[in-house]
């Protein structure tokens, strides 16, 4: 997989191809990483190792998500998902029954050529069997062909690389000719995380279609009654991050300085089955626009506004040997700028208003170290992180953790 990945970027002599190629080498080394497979199995449970590709064809629509929005035909795409699955006996496979691990790239025309352009999707995806169906997660990065800055209209594309979010229902459907027809329905998000304004972020729904042949494996396989449960552990950890975003609201202004947000926490809590952790904690940030605002007004100053915050958090991380996707949310504790911050970028008469000065979320994916299916008492990792007040983008940030398992 490596080495395919390196033929394909090999061609691009620049340096920012190269990062993109050793990020992506090292994120699917982690997310495909197990133990030697024979040596775990039994003889009467042969091991079944199957990597294949489904193309896929998109049919949808974009949903508004502010006033006045522009008129979109049907968006529509082509993509295709490299996958591996196993039915390795390991504590991955058994908690989340044999999961799909991959790769998609897939190219999407957004249905208003003049102002949306065309997206470019490349995002790590894991799928999770179910009794019917399968649910499929992913987060990477986009390419918006048009932005903001090629027509003004665009308020929803701040920028041309952006986060790329997506959630997907799949049903597959065997065929006289022995291939299965794929169908699905999800959710497609893509936002710079208020890295360039405007951001309202693009928002589709879409169905997908996809023929392919089936492979053995994708059969959930029963588990055994009889298999131990792994018993709860215990952990802390401590993190810190530099993030950075432009100052101002969702729409304005345009093309304002970006400057840094720095992080600390602390948190502790326990880890279920050896793949999923929930933990809760405290943290506190520092925003460098919130003190520049403050050291050019007498009025802030005379009020004493300080340009940190500190907040309560509870998050749950799904864990996948080296990989782990946190998402969090909690409540700010202390984050008196935002009074502030609001008179001149928001409606305070809103009831977003107050929902977003108590309520934030994150969302994050950790690369580890350390494999977490071996349970090493000290593990590190490093992951980007999209920051929001309730679901409205704050900042972007990469993150460097410690985790101390007891």
């Amino acid at each position: 997989m490596t080495r395919i990945l390196f033929n394909i970027t090999g061609r691009c002599s620049s340096s920012y191809c190269k990062r993109i190629s050793l990020f992506l080498s090292i994120l699917l080394a982690g997310l495909y990483e197990t133990t030697p497979l024979q040596a775990q199995q039994k003889e009467d449970s042969p091991v079944i190792e199957e990597v294949f590709v489904i193309p896929e064809i998109y049919a949808g629509r974009i949903v508004p998500n502010y006033l006045n929005y522009p008129e979109a035909n049907l968006r529509w795409g082509i993509g295709a998902t490299l996958y591996r699955q196993s039915n390795e006996k390991n504590s991955v496979n058994h908690y989340y029954n044999n999961p799909l691990i991959g790769l998609n790239v897939s190219f999407h025309n957004l249905g208003n050529n003049s102002l949306f352009g065309n997206e470019l999707n490349l995002l790590p995806v894991v799928g999770f069997p179910l009794k019917k169906g399968i649910i499929q997660l992913g987060l990477g990065v986009s390419y918006f062909t048009k932005t903001y800055r090629d027509n003004p209209l665009n308020k929803a594309v701040g920028s041309h690389i952006t986060w790329c979010f997506q959630s997907f229902y799949y049903r597959n459907f065997l065929l006289a000719s022995g291939k299965s027809l794929r169908i699905g329905f999800g959710y497609l998000h893509g936002s710079n995380g208020h890295t360039q304004l405007p951001n309202f972020g693009l928002n589709s729904a879409a169905l997908s279609f996809g023929l392919y042949k089936k492979p053995a494996i994708s059969r959930p396989v029963k588990t055994s009654a009889n298999t131990q449960k792994t018993p709860m552990q215990v952990f802390i950890t401590a993190n810190f991050g530099v993030g950075f975003h432009e100052f101002g609201g969702t729409s304005a202004p345009v093309g304002g300085p970006k400057k840094l947000v720095y992080s600390s926490s602390i948190a502790g809590g326990v880890i279920l089955n050896n793949q999923f952790r929930w933990y809760a904690g405290f943290g506190i940030r520092h925003y460098e626009h919130f003190a520049d605002s403050i050291a050019n007004s007498p009025e802030l100053q005379a009020l004493k506004v300080s340009p940190e915050s500190f907040y309560f958090m509870m998050g749950a991380e799904f864990l996948i040997h080296h990989i782990g996707l946190s998402i969090e949310g909690g409540i700010n504790i202390y984050k008196p700028f935002y009074e502030h911050f609001s008179r001149e970028f928001e409606s305070q008469e809103s009831i977003k208003y107050h929902l977003r000065k108590i309520f934030l979320t994150r969302l994050g994916l950790r690369l580890y170290l350390f494999n977490t299916s071996d349970k090493p008492k000290h593990n590190f990792y490093l992951a980007p992180y999209l920051n929001a007040n309730l679901g409205k983008a704050d900042f972007s940030e990469i993150s460097m953790g410690y985790i101390y398992n007891f």
